[in-house]
Order: C-alpha cells, then structure tokens, then sequence
C-alpha cells in the first residue's frame, strides 16, 4: 500500500483524501439521518394510533351507548377504510368486533423500510361516558405512512447534502489546484536538461502562497549556483579534452573495473582501436603488453594500479601489440583515480611512444663507442676492451694480448692535395682494407677489434696472441695498404704505415698500453715509417726528450706566426648557475692541420726548457691589452702561472707597470698557482703572493687536494681562492670519498673565509652535490665550454 501511494501525486493524494473525507461525511451522516428518521418515524407513529384512537372513540361512544352495535360497527368499518390504521378492534360486554383496513400503498423502497426499522403501533383506548365503561377500542397503527413521508424527506436531505459535497469538492479542488500551481510550475522548471533551464527562472504569480515564493526563490539561486558551476564544469572539460586531445602522450581512462572510458586520439593511433569500440571493453583487450627481450605477456599497470591504488609503472622494455599486431616500444603509468569521498573509481592511463628514444638511445650508444667516419670502434670503446684484456690477464695470466698502434704515412699530402672531404673517403677505403684482413676469432679467444684512434690513426687489440704472430699480421696489414691503389677524386694515391707494437701486461692501464704502443709507432716513423717496432721502455724516454725539443721549436714559430690564441671559460656561482663575471684564461694554438688543439705537449716543453715566464708574460700582457680596448667586459679574470714565473723576482714589477699601462682594476686579475709550483720554492710563492696582494690582486691555489700538504699550505700561503682538484670533483655523484673529501675541503673553506671553486663539473648530478656541500663556484662543460676570445698576437 505504501509503494503504491508512493508513486502518487501530491494533487491525487489530496482530492483522494478530499474524496475519503467526503464519503465518510456522507456515510456518517446518512447513519445519522436514518437514526433519526427511525426516532421520529416510531414517535410520530405512536402519535399517530393515539389520536386515530381517541377519535374513533368518541365516534363510537353514541352508538354503544344506544347499543347500536350495528351502528358502531358501520362507523367501525367506514374509519377503517379512510383511516391510516390497519386493524381495528372493539370489545363489548357482549361482543367482540375486528375490522380490517384497506392495504397500504407504500412509495418507499423496501430496503429503505428495512434500514428504517419502524415497528408497527398498537394504541388502546376505553369507551366511556358518565363513569360508565360501554367497551373498549384497540387498534394497529401501520408504519408506510411515516415510512413513505420519511423517505420524501430524507430524499430532500440527500439531494441538498450530495449537492453541498459536489460544491464543496469543486471548491476545495480549485483551491488544491490554485495552491499546488506553483508547485507545478517548479516541477515543470526541473524537468528537461539541466543546462536548457538553468537560465530560466522560476516566476510565480501573486497568489502563492509565501512558503512557495520562498521556495521558489531559493531553487532560483541554487539554479543561479549551479549554472555557474555546470559552465565551469563545462569549460573545464572542454580545456582537459583539449589538453588530452593536443598532447603527444596517448591516455586511456578505465573505471573501477579496468573497462575502458575515455581514450585520446593518440590512444587511438597506438592501439589501432576507435574509442567507440573499446569503450566497455578490459583494458587488456584494447592494449596487450609484452616483454620485449622475454616475449612474455605483462601485466597492465591500469590492474596493479587498481590492486594496490598507488602509481604503477612497467620496468624493462616493453612492447605495446596493437589491434594490427604491429609492436611499439613504448613507457607507460597508471594511477588510481578517486573520487570526492576517497573511494576508487577508476584508473588513467599515460603510454609514450618510445621508438624515437630508444632509436636514439641505440644511435648515441652506437656514436659513443664507433667513429662516425668509418664506423669502426672508437677511442673510447677501444680502452674499455684493453680494460677488459687485463682483467682477463689477471684471471688467466697464460693468455697473452698485443696491442697494435698503426699511424699512417704520407696522409697529410691527401689532405694538402684534395681536402678533407677526400681523406675522410681514403681513411673509409684503408679501414675497409684493415678490416679485410683481420683473422676470425677462435674458439675460446675474442675477436679482433679495430678501431680509429683519430686522424689517421688506428688502433688494433689482438687477443690470445703472442708478439711474433702480432708482428706477421701488422706487417700484412702495412704490405696491404702499401700494395692498395686508393683512387680519390679521380686521382691515385699509395700510401704506408709505421705500426708499433706493445704487449698487454696485468695491471696495465689503458692510457698505458696506448702509450706504449703510440712510443713504439714513433719510433718506426722516425727509422724510416712503413714499418713495425715493439716497445721497449728506453725507446719511450727518447721520445719524449725529442717531442719536446720538437715543442720548443714549435713555440717560437707559434708566437711569430700569431697562431697562439687565448680562450676563456667561465666559473659561476652554484648558487645561481646562470649569472657569473668570472672566467679562467686558458692557452690554445693552430695546430699545421688548421685544427685548435689543447697545448699539453707545450706547456710541458715550456717548463722544462725555462721558456714558461715568457710565455706568462705573453698571457698577461695579450689579456690587459685586450680588457683596455673592451672596456664593456668587467668579468675577473684567472691567470695559470708557471712554478718558474713565481721564482722570478721580476714578475711582480711587470704585474705591477702592465697593470698601470692598461689602466685595469688590480682586484679584476687573479693569478692561480698550482701545488705543484707551489712547493718547489715554497719561500718565493710566499714573496710573490704577498707583492700581489699589495698590489690588489687575488691568488687562487689551484688542484687543491692533490698533494699531501694542502691543508699545511694554508698556514704559510695568503691564498684568496681555493680550487678543488678536479679528480675529486668528476665522480661526485658516484663515489662517497670524493664527496668526504670535497665536503672537508669546503669546509674549511668557509672556516678560513676562503672562496672555494670546484673544476671538471661535468653534469647536473656533480652540480647538486656542490650546491648541497656548500661550495661557492663551479667549472665545466656543463656549465660553459671554453670560448675563444683573444686571437694569437706578438
């Protein structure tokens, strides 16, 4: 019953109540009525008989009193037939008479006789005159008179009675209806799309009743608050389809059960599947994974991220197997999607196209260890496999391995002749003709790798080989190359080849067995090229003593022919990597070839043949004239000194007479000193650095950490700056000592009031650690790679 009034309207439950009201009104009054009628009826019957008695009585009273008894009985008779009484009887001393009245004729239903109940009335009278008693009257009063005058009447109250209830249901209708209008009128307002009637408002008419207009105006402003909310709502959809649409990342949406909801076109492209279709649809359906090196089925993150309601990533290489079967390297996430009350109510998706990345990941490892030019492995990835030769001496130490250094001849023609473009296509063919010879690896042993050291250099590890066979086969590869026609730009060159030879010990190093090689190469060059020699360590010692006699020579012949160029990098505050007016001076020079090189080989030479103060003074007088004409650039600039240039009393007047010609700012020039310099002549670093401070300049120690009495240098030298060895500095981020060490250092940087500066920062990582140990400034290709700035001049 509840149910079915449930589903009711309010105007229905009213007029069914108005309808129950009604009824029972008309029940309970006509059970009134008829308790009534039947009260009065039975009165009015008794009534009746009682005044029919009396005034048969006194009708009869002559006649008895004659005793005319036929008299009285046709006066008996004649009130019978036009009386309202049914029977009639008269008792005399003698006789009794009984007189019947005509049947009446009712005009009421029976069953109204029935709910009246009227009992018919007898009435007794006696006959007498003068005291005398002559007979006795009785008679039966019938009830179809009051029956029928009753019905009459109470037909009268029910008319007026079902009249007044229409009246009063129309009345009590129209004001349901009028009242329940504005509840309409809200109804209507509600129904239909929210967004098509949220700028209607509600207007009711000046009859509402006040509980209504109140209603209706606080639905208005809920409207007016939810319009603002559905437009927000909108727009913010339509910014995220947008932004999912745009992005290059394809999104997958899924509910609680992993089924798919909402997928962006890229998805779309990625998996092969229409939105449309894969809606509904498991994840897993719409995007298989697989392990790309197992080939096994993975599991979806959308079910791991269900499972454990935390952020899921697959790890290793996966592949994405789309509708078409093709398989696309791809990365992806998953996280859990709750809503308002913290409950979960489905996942998204993130998957990235990986194929461009991992191409290039496979490119870059590709381009790290191979040559560009002629595809063979590099320098680089030929040390790591002369690392991996020892390390395999050190476990076996029968085994034996030669290395190869092969520097051809007469390159540098090539070049002088046709240009670079035609030795890059002559290095190719003679790679080409080495490769073509190398034997097959056997069994147990490793392969042969050849490898272009740079120019024209070659390097060649030989495994499981002893000198006598490494010899044989460098001297077929030199008759190769020596019996090879090189055609290049349509002209023929024949070139040769100067191999040196050097076995591979344990507990060798790379840059040692290279060393050792590149010795042995010289000399096969100097006695005559085209030809083998094996390393021996006398031979290495007299290429040195030559290469720097050679250098000697070169740094005049630099100096005159302005091929000695001053270039700059800059030192920044880790603070702020961006900013920084402060650069390192550093030394380049034009190599024959036209190629900047490094001046390693130089400076070494310079030291020890005395010609470094010279080449000091160089330096600091080409920087001055340089910052006088460029008065724009007020960066500080560090100056690298020799230990001979500290042990020249004289050095500090020049400093001194330059500084005053260029009109520079003394605090703007910095001089850094090594700790090797530093200890040869502990006393004159001490007299120089004292007459540069006096003169206004900074000193700066330079590799700070790398000798055993760095921190007891601090006591005797009046040093400004203090620069951390690079050795600690390029591991930062992997090696735990170097970060103790670098960390002491910075702090007793900071305890003496000393700037700190680290050298060789070479990534990000190194760069954090420096801003979490504290130190000032950094230096390094991550940061600045050096530029030139001052080109050669005498």
């Amino acid at each position: 019953m509840s149910r079915l009034i449930a589903r009711l309207s309010l105007h229905t439950r009213l007029q069914l109540a108005l309808a129950a009201v009604l009824i029972a009104a008309l029940v309970v009054g006509g059970t009134l009525s008829l308790d009534a009628g039947r009260r009065i009826g039975q009165q009015a019957l008794q009534q009746m008989a009682a005044r029919e008695a009396q005034i048969l009585a006194l009708t009869l009273t002559e006649p008895l009193i004659l005793a005319d008894l036929n008299s009285a009985e046709q006066l008996l008779r004649q009130a019978a037939q036009h009386g309202d009484f049914r029977q009639a009887w008269l008792d005399t001393d003698s006789h009794t008479l009984q007189v019947d009245g005509p049947t009446p004729t009712a005009a009421r239903p029976a069953w109204f006789a029935r709910l009246l109940d009227i009992a018919p009335v007898q009435a007794e009278r006696d006959i007498r005159a003068g005291g005398r008693i002559y007979g006795r009257l009785r008679l039966e009063q019938t009830p179809e008179i009051v029956e029928d005058r009753l019905w009459r009447l109470l037909g009268r109250v029910a008319l007026t009675a079902l009249i007044a209830s229409a009246l009063l249901a129309g009345l009590m209708t129209w004001i349901t209806r009028a009242n329940l209008r504005g509840l309409r009128q809200i109804l209507a307002a509600s129904h239909g799309p929210v967004e098509a009637h949220l700028d209607v408002r509600i207007e009711l008419g000046p009859s509402a009743p006040p509980e209504l207009v109140a209603t209706a105006e606080a639905l208005n402003a809920a409207r007016a608050r939810l319009k603002d909310h559905v437009e927000a709502l909108l727009t913010e959809r339509e910014r995220w389809k947008v932004t999912l649409d745009a992005i290059g990342d394809a999104v997958i949406v899924t509910d609680a059960d992993g089924s798919v909801r909402f997928m962006n076109p890229v998805s779309e492209r990625l998996t092969g599947w229409p939105e449309a279709e894969a809606q509904g649809k498991a994840v897993e359906a719409v995007m298989r994974l697989i392990d790309e090196d197992h080939r096994t089925a993975l599991d979806n993150p959308v079910r791991l991220a269900l499972r454990t309601e935390s952020i899921q990533a697959l790890s290793g290489q996966a592949l994405l197997v789309s509708r078409e079967g093709i398989e696309i390297p791809i990365q992806d996430s998953a996280a859990p999607i709750h809503n308002g009350e913290g409950g979960l109510c489905g996942a998204v998706l993130v998957v990235r196209d990986d194929s461009e990345r991992r191409a290039l990941l496979a490119e870059l490892r590709r381009m790290a260890f191979h040559d560009p030019l002629t595809g063979l492995p590099n320098r680089r990835a030929l040390e790591g496999r002369i690392e991996r030769a020892v390390r395999q001496l050190q476990e076996t130490p029968a085994r034996q391995h030669v290395f190869c250094y092969i520097d051809l001849d007469q390159f540098k023609l090539v070049n002088d002749t046709c240009g670079h473009s035609a030795g890059d296509v002559l290095l190719v063919q003679i790679a080409e003709v080495m490769r073509a010879l190398l034997p097959v690896a056997a069994d147990r042993g490793d392969a042969p790798m050849l490898a272009r050291l740079g120019g024209d250099e070659f390097g060649l590890l030989l495994f499981d080989t002893d000198l006598a066979a490494a010899a044989q086969l460098a001297n077929r590869l030199i008759a190769a190359i020596q019996a090879h026609l090189f055609q290049v730009q349509g002209r023929s060159f024949r070139l040769g080849a100067s191999v040196g030879l050097a076995p591979i010990a344990a507990g060798d190093s790379a840059s040692q067995v290279l060393s050792r090689a590149d010795s042995a190469c010289y000399l096969a060059k100097r006695h005559g090229r085209n030809r083998i020699e094996l390393w021996r360590a006398e031979d290495a010692a007299l290429r040195l003593q030559s290469e720097e006699m050679e250098w000697v020579g070169r740094l005049e012949d630099y100096l005159q022919h302005q091929r000695l160029h001053l270039w700059r990098q800059r030192i920044v505050p880790v603070a702020t990597p961006q900013g920084g007016g402060y650069y390192e001076v550093l030394l380049r020079y034009v190599d024959d070839d036209g190629s900047i090189q490094t001046p390693a080989g130089l400076l070494a030479a310079a030291e020890r043949y005395g010609l470094a103060p010279s080449l000091d003074r160089w330096v600091l007088r080409r920087l001055l004239t340089y910052l006088r004409q460029h008065p724009e650039d007020e960066a500080v600039y560090a100056v690298n000194l020799s230990g001979q240039t500290l042990s020249d009393p004289l050095f500090a007047e020049v400093v001194r007479e330059a500084l005053t010609q260029a009109g520079i700012d003394p605090a703007r020039i910095q001089f850094e000193l090594t700790e090797t310099a530093v200890v040869q002549d502990i006393a004159a670093a001490q007299r120089f650095i004292q007459a540069v401070h006096d003169l206004g300049c900074r000193f700066c120690l330079d590799d700070f950490g790398s000798g055993l009495s760095s921190f007891a240098y601090l006591k005797n030298l009046a040093a400004d700056t203090l620069k951390i060895d690079g050795a600690f500095v390029r591991n930062l981020d992997s090696e735990p000592l170097d970060y103790v060490i670098v960390n002491a250092i910075a702090q007793i940087g900071r305890d003496l009031k000393l700037r700190t500066v680290a050298e060789f920062v070479e990534n990000g990582a190194i760069l954090a650690r420096l801003a979490e140990i504290g130190v000032d400034y950094a230096q390094g290709y991550h940061l600045h790679r050096p530029e030139p700035f001052i080109a050669g001049s005498t």
